[in-house]
This record gives C-alpha cells, sequence and structure tokens, in this order.
C-alpha cells in the first residue's frame, strides 16, 4: 500500500459510497506511482458489493479523471490513479452529493435494482431516518438486537450495547458482518465490543474503527490507520517478497525485520500468529481469519481475539456471558 496515494485520495469528496469504497481499495492496492492490478471479484469481495457495482464505480471514477485503467493486456486490467487529476462530472446535482445532517435538502429516492447493491448512481444523502424508503432496515435497540430482514433469526445479538458506542454504527457493523461469509455469533459480537473499547481506550473514535473495517473489508477491528504516517509495518520485507505471508520464508524475514522472538514451546502456526499480530492490521490478518472461519465459528472467535489482544481468560469470560 502506498501511504502517499492512501492520503490524498481519503480527503476527495463528491462521490458516492460504492465511488469512494472502490477508490480506498484501490488505492490500498497501489504502489508509490499509482499503479495496481486486482481484479473485479477481488474488489467486490473487499467491499462487499456486487461486481456491476464495482465496475460502475471504476467507469465513473475513469471519468472523473482520478483514475485511467489500461486493458490492452486482454487478461490482467491495471489501474492507474491520479488523484490530483480529480475533477467529478458536472452532471451530479449538488442536492445529490454527500450533505450534512442539519442543512441536508428533501430528496426524492429511486428505485434501483436489488442485484446491484451499492449502484454509484446512489448518491449518498442524509442519515437513513431522514430518507423515506420502502426498504426495510434493521433496527436496533439498546440490548444490541438487529431486526429486519438482514438479522439472522439464528444468531440475534441481545448483548448490551455501551453508551459510547452509537446505535447506528453498531447496526452498521452487525449487517456487514451479516453479509459475509464469517460468522458473526454472539460471542463474536462480544468480542468486537470489547475490541472498540480497547481501542476507544487508546484514543480511537469507535465510529471511525467501524468505518475503516467496512471501507477496507476487513473482518477485524483495527487502530485508524493514519495516512500520513510512514509505511506501515506490514508492508512489503526485504527478502520477504511482496506477499510475504504467504511462504514461510516471507513470514520467518518479517518476524525478523519485527524482531519477534520465536520461543522453543511455537510451532510454525503460533509463530505465524504473533508475526501477523505483530505486523498490524492487513491482508495476512484477513486471510488468517478466512481460514479460521471455514474451520469452525470458534477457531474464528479465536483467531480474531488473538489478533485483537484478547487473552484467553478473558476470551472464555465474554464466550460465558455471550451464552444464552
Amino acid at each position: 500500500m502506498s501511504t502517499v496515494i492512501m492520503s490524498q485520495c481519503w480527503p476527495l469528496a463528491g462521490m458516492t459510497i460504492a465511488q469512494k469504497a472502490v477508490l480506498i481499495s484501490l488505492a490500498d492496492n497501489a504502489n508509490d506511482q499509482g499503479v495496481c492490478w486486482p481484479s473485479i471479484p477481488t474488489i467486490a469481495a473487499r467491499v462487499c458489493a456486487s461486481e456491476r457495482a464495482v465496475q460502475n464505480a471504476i467507469k465513473w471514477l475513469e471519468s472523473a479523471g482520478i483514475v485511467s485503467a489500461n486493458r490492452s493486456n486482454g487478461r490482467h486490467t491495471s489501474y492507474t490513479l491520479t488523484p490530483a487529476a480529480y475533477s467529478p462530472p458536472q452532471d451530479i446535482h449538488p442536492r445529490t452529493k454527500c450533505t450534512g445532517e442539519g442543512n441536508a435538502p428533501a430528496q426524492q429516492m429511486h428505485h434501483t435494482p436489488a442485484g446491484d447493491a451499492g449502484d454509484p448512481r446512489s448518491k449518498c444523502t442524509t442519515p437513513p431516518h431522514h430518507v423515506p424508503s420502502n426498504r426495510k432496515e434493521p433496527s436496533v435497540n439498546r440490548k444490541g438486537t438487529v431486526k429486519g430482514a438482514r438479522a439472522s433469526r439464528r444468531v440475534e445479538s441481545t448483548i448490551n450495547l455501551p453508551d459510547w458506542l452509537p446505535e447506528e454504527a453498531w447496526a452498521n457493523w452487525v449487517a456487514y458482518r451479516r453479509k459475509g461469509k464469517a460468522p458473526f455469533t454472539d460471542h463474536a459480537a462480544t468480542l468486537s465490543i470489547e475490541a472498540l473499547g480497547t481501542l476507544r481506550a487508546a484514543g480511537y473514535e469507535p465510529v471511525a474503527v467501524i468505518n475503516q473495517s467496512i471501507l477496507r473489508g476487513w473482518t477485524g477491528l483495527f487502530p485508524v490507520k493514519d495516512a500520513g504516517s510512514p509505511a506501515e509495518q506490514g508492508g512489503t520485507t526485504a527478502g520477504a517478497g511482496a506477499i510475504w505471508w504467504d511462504s514461510a520464508s516471507g513470514i520467518e524475514a518479517k518476524g525478523a525485520e519485527l524482531k519477534v522472538e520465536r520461543r522453543p514451546e511455537w510451532n510454525g502456526l503460533t509463530y505465524k500468529m504473533h508475526v501477523f499480530r505483530a505486523a498490524g492490521p492487513g491482508a495476512w490478518i484477513e486471510s488468517e481469519l478466512a481460514k479460521a472461519q471455514k474451520a469452525n465459528p470458534n477457531e474464528y472467535e479465536r483467531a480474531f481475539a488473538f489478533f485483537h489482544g484478547v487473552s484467553a481468560t478473558k476470551f472464555e469470560e465474554l464466550k460465558k456471558r455471550a451464552a444464552p
């Protein structure tokens, strides 16, 4: 990831949530020259949108001058991001751009095909409770229960929400997690709140933490990255290759760089988990969480707890608390 490109993309406004999510996903993959080559399915999985929605968003970003696509290869499309060239098309009416809650004008909502959730033509407007809609969204109470079409009756969260966690932000997180493949049990919900509380104590705003994970397609909750800071810990390592987390030699090199001491009692998996945690949030942690969720919900919850610094004792305590 290029922190230079990312820091230039974050402040850009005048686009939809889908367009911004796709832009940030591209920036997250780009090098310092702004070049990246993720596939449409990969982007769609990261931003939780349909492939058609991603294609529409890229088309719009191209028309806005911020993205140029090279499709001459025939097999792999490469993208070049030029944040300085951003010039939103003038046909976007000012009333359809993102507006604040206090001065948002009234707006008529038009039907969007259900198969194209996240269509870039649907502009972000006032908060959901100000917009009339015939779509049933989840309702949330202070117990943390999410009800409605997106809520799973089998796994309905009934945990108490702390006063510092806005109901709307929590509802967004629950809906996002339940759209993904990773299971979101009551225990997983309790672990999420524990992680948010720890990050809040460290100075990170819970809403910003949730928004970052949703935008980046993460199932974990991590400190908000400072786009203007030097390269992230988990970036490319000399001798490890660009995708260091996919090989034992790459993990060893990254562990040496981060000074992760390998204890005699650790097996290869334990060492890898410690290196991933030391490297901080990124594709390495998400890949391990994905493997754990394929095993079973308990393995996923244990991996989630480990990466978020929840001790084994605390893990069992939260598990009992979440049990019916």
